[in-house]
């Protein structure tokens, strides 16, 4: 059964939402942030750095509020890359 995920990137306290995405199970999500980086290499949040990690938040697993805050973040942030 197809799902809704979550992708953020994670440095000590910030977790950064980056992209909403869709997969048929847990491992197929798992790849995600490998297929990412392979097919949009410019999007700067898919480097991490030194200490910093991927998470994958499943989207029946998440509070609303948060998920609704994260979409929220995704598209702000989409918006302003836009302007720049």
């Amino acid at each position: 059964m197809t799902k809704s995920y979550l992708l953020c990137k994670c440095a000590g306290e910030d977790r950064i939402p980056l992209v909403v995405f869709t997969a048929d199970n847990v491992d197929e999500a798992r790849e995600a942030p490998t297929w990412l980086r392979r097919k949009h290499p410019e999007h700067p949040g898919l480097r991490l750095k030194p200490g910093e990690f991927f998470e994958i938040v499943e989207k029946d697993l998440c509070p609303a509020e948060e998920w609704d805050a994260a979409l929220a973040r995704i598209h702000a942030d989409a918006s302003a890359a836009k302007g720049s």
